[in-house]
């Protein structure tokens, strides 16, 4: 059975296809318009997804409010769209950011949820004009649609190692759901609790974003970052949520209702409104995570949605006593719904169907060694093979430069893991100058490390229940006081790392890359970042690593198995 998953929300689009419970493909539209957070009809990545297979038996889409189906009527025309989100905190708004302010927080589009009548009355139509927008691709193949909640679920629980799981559920909004608890066992994914809009954490996140002057659903991270250098006892506000473990509720009001709200945080310095969110948020969600583990007697654990792209959070999850296992999918955030209503459609149709796993994140495009030798040929480069690239790179790396990696397929997320990376050593903190002035990001964002699964307990702390996430850079630990002073580029201020653990058989040429450096100078990890300038999606053809390369001025290009040097 294949099943080509799509989603075609206001941000984050893009497409997957699973065949036979296995996700064989899986792209983000963005990485083909080139335009970050890529919204709408993810046309370039379903082509791109469908090279990998024949015929397809069923199109499932994630969402019946979420996109707007109004939205969606416009496809046939219009091929693009961007959200604005600018109006998510403006103290004086024109007229149309607050139309904009209004349809998203205080009409009664937020509350609409899949199961209500007017959804269910909607569904028939939707599904016919969902079908006629994607017929020139997979002819007359059925189509299905699936609850936002429930795709992020399947995409946790369905590539879970464990079968019986406690699935947890936390984003924006998603099809008038913010937060839900599901049981997954062999009978399928149960759904125990839900938290319907206005009670979100992830809009409270994205909301106080911009309130701090960046922009909601880019910058959370950046937020995660500033938390570290902030005093959360300095904000004298109450953490704006209430009630029991099972039924949160958010005491005050989104849109303009917020604006008192949040002008009595403006006294306090960004990072320790900052510190103060972190906390709340970590003792919120895990506090829910505790009691229905208690309640179910599950261990493992399963996490999806954008708000557990806070790799902090994650880690104060990993931590709760009783909890054996974590797993994050790698793609949290909207852009893995693809997959989640591709393994759901599976999943309905193959009784007792439970996790497949997912062996790696290296589910886009590829090009072989003849093509990036033509693109480097096209750019005036030299095209020199070397038959020990990564013990070439491991020697620059030792001597204090920049490596710029392109090789394999492209990653699936908002992790590069290796195949379309940035390298370099992080046994000098001026490193994170360098590579912030060349990238054009932030000073007060961390680095993370790789270095070896093999040893990886012998620098870090905590793996035991959140090594499979630590894979994909899902989640930070503390590093030991001896990582801490071989590393201090990759370190954070509160002694905290975002690690990836390289293996042989997932990352093979960066696990061999950080052996190889390691032999020549004893030291156990090496910088990985993303292979892009600031506000760019990630690399995905020869030509964009080549042009990138450039733009940021590194010293060398290691690009499938040529190495080109300034």
């Amino acid at each position: 059975m294949v099943v080509l998953g799509i989603y075609d929300g206001t941000h984050d689009a893009g497409a997957a296809v699973v065949q036979d419970g296995v996700v064989v493909a899986a792209s983000s539209e963005e990485r083909y318009t080139r335009s970050k957070g890529q919204g709408g009809w993810p046309e370039h990545a379903i082509r791109e997804c469908l090279t990998r297979v024949g015929a397809v038996d069923i199109v499932a889409y994630s969402g019946f409010v979420n996109p707007n189906p109004v939205l969606r009527g416009f496809r046939s025309a219009q091929k693009r769209f961007k959200l604005d989100d600018g109006w998510f905190y403006q103290e004086h708004p024109g007229a149309g950011a607050r139309l904009a302010e209004w349809m998203q927080f205080e009409s009664p589009f937020p509350h609409l949820r899949s199961e209500s009548g007017a959804v269910r009355a909607l569904t028939p139509a939707l599904r016919r004009m969902l079908a006629r927008h994607v017929r020139y691709a997979v002819a007359t193949a059925p189509v299905e649609l699936y609850d936002h909640h429930r795709c992020h679920a399947a995409a946790a629980a369905y590539t879970a190692p464990h079968i019986d799981t406690l699935v947890v559920i936390a984003d924006g909004i998603g099809d008038g759901l913010a937060l839900t608890v599901y049981r997954s066992s062999a009978r399928g994914l149960e759904r125990l609790a839900a938290m319907p809009y206005p009670h979100s954490y992830g809009l409270l996140y994205a909301t106080l974003t911009g309130f701090l002057g960046f922009r909601p659903f880019r910058h959370e991270g950046k937020l995660t970052g500033l938390a570290a250098l902030g005093d959360p006892a300095a904000v004298r506000v109450p953490f704006p949520f209430t009630g029991p473990r099972d039924a949160r509720t958010f005491t005050e009001h989104f849109g303009a209702p917020l604006r008192p709200w949040l002008e009595g945080l403006r006294p306090y310095r960004r990072e320790d409104v900052c510190a103060w969110l972190q906390k709340g948020l970590e003792d919120e969600l895990g506090g829910l995570v505790a009691a229905w583990m208690a309640r179910t007697g599950l261990g493992h654990v399963a996490l999806a949605g954008g708000v557990f792209a806070n790799v902090r959070l994650n880690q104060h999850i990993g931590a709760l006593p009783g909890l054996s296992s974590l797993h994050i999918f790698p793609h949290m955030g909207d852009g893995g719904l693809a997959v989640g209503a591709a393994l759901l459609a599976w999943a309905t149709r193959t009784p007792g169907a439970g996790p497949t796993a997912i062996p790696h994140a290296f589910l886009g495009p590829s090009w072989d060694a003849d093509a990036i030798g033509g693109a480097l040929v096209r750019a005036g480069l030299p095209a020199r093979r070397v038959q020990d690239l990564e013990e070439q790179v491991a020697a620059r790396l030792a001597r204090g430069q920049i490596v710029a990696r392109f090789d394999g397929a492209m990653e699936f997320g908002p992790r590069a893991l290796g195949n379309r990376s940035i390298l370099a050593a992080a046994t000098d903190r001026a490193m994170t100058d360098r590579l912030n002035v060349a990238l054009s990001r932030s000073d007060f964002m961390p680095f993370a490390p790789v270095l070896l699964a093999e040893d990886a307990d012998e620098w870090v702390l905590g793996l035991e229940t959140v090594r499979e996430a630590a894979r994909y850079m899902t989640v930070t630990a503390q590093a030991r006081p001896a990582f801490a002073a071989a590393c201090p580029a990759a370190v954070h201020v509160d002694g905290s790392i975002r690690p990836q653990l390289a293996d042989p058989v997932t990352t093979r040429s960066l696990a061999r890359t950080v052996a190889a450096y390691r032999r020549l100078t004893g030291v156990p990890a090496i910088i990985n970042t993303s292979f892009n300038l600031h506000e760019e999606p990630i690399v995905r053809t020869p030509e964009e690593a080549v042009a990138t390369w450039r733009a940021a001025r590194i010293d060398a290009l290691a690009i499938g198995p040529y190495l080109v040097a300034v």
